[in-house]
């Protein structure tokens, strides 16, 4: 009620003055007595001036309004800007790192950028914005200054299909770097991955780092690919479960390499020409 009177004061001050001093001015008039109406002249307009002071502390809806629109298209613009500079801190940075990667590597690159993501039943695939122009061809494999990503499964003029490593239908040759212990990495869903075929008498410990191996035909030897998390001992099984933690955050990346260098091909065609005869078996 309070409020609601506030308001009304406040929003129609002026005409309530105005109708103040026309009902004095009138009372002054039918008196007649001009030095009667001087002196309560001066009381009136002190009268005013007191009035105007005390009511000074009641704020303008109108201009608060008009504050507040402002004040919020001026945090709109801040944490606009506060965010674009953080971001190109963060691309900068990882700029940096692949600068340092490339320019301390024997292998030839060609830098490009992640434009495009697909995922259809656990088979993740990214669109590079580079193709053959830039002489990119089907079977090179994708990193970046961390470890392994995927590889080239298609390309036009100015793109590329990658195919991540994080992909059901992807199996990759790798081998634990302290002990030269080989195994099949591959991806079932989730963070990690597992590295399958490891006897339980062999040496497998939590913080092993692992490589894509010679045996691979399709990545180059040597790639990073991630560290032993969890190493378990299965109950009547001559193998051990072997879980995987991947160096490269595959759902962001943005910047990979694309590492100008083709495996075996023909040994890469030997192998899937061999397992496409033995779905048709199982199929049969």
């Amino acid at each position: 009620m309070i409020q609601n009177l506030i308001n009304f004061v406040t929003k129609f001050k002026v005409y309530i003055s105005f109708t103040a001093l026309v009902i004095i001015s009138l009372s002054l008039i039918s008196i007649g007595d001009v030095s009667r109406i001087g002196g309560f002249r001066t009381i009136i307009i002190g009268s005013m001036a007191w009035m105007q002071s005390a009511l000074s502390w009641i704020p303008n809806p109108n201009a608060l309004q008009n504050e507040n629109r402002a004040l919020r298209e001026l945090n709109l613009q801040l944490s606009t800007e506060v965010i674009r500079m953080r971001t190109a801190l963060i691309e900068n940075n990882i700029l940096r790192q692949m600068i340092d990667f490339r320019d301390n590597t024997n292998d030839s690159l060609i830098s490009v950028e992640i434009v495009g993501k697909s995922s259809i039943e656990l088979r993740n695939y990214s669109v590079i914005n580079e193709g053959e122009n830039k002489g990119i061809k089907t079977g090179m494999a994708v990193r970046t200054d961390a470890g392994l990503v995927g590889t080239i499964v298609g390309t036009s003029a100015n793109y590329s299909l990658v195919e991540m490593i994080n992909n059901r239908n992807v199996k990759i040759s790798a081998k634990i770097l302290r002990t030269n212990i080989n195994g099949i990495l591959i991806w079932n869903g989730g963070e990690f991955f597992s590295m399958n075929n490891i006897p339980t008498s062999f040496d497998v410990k939590e913080g092993d780092v692992v490589l894509t191996s010679e045996y691979s035909d399709k990545y180059p030897n040597n790639v990073p690919i991630g560290i032993v998390y969890k190493v378990k001992d299965e109950k009547n099984s001559l193998f051990f479960n072997v879980k995987i933690k991947p160096y490269v955050n595959l759902s962001t990346i943005s910047q990979v390499f694309v590492v100008k260098n083709i495996p075996d091909l023909e040994r890469h065609l030997l192998i899937k020409s061999y397992e496409d005869k033995l779905q048709l078996m199982k199929k049969k």
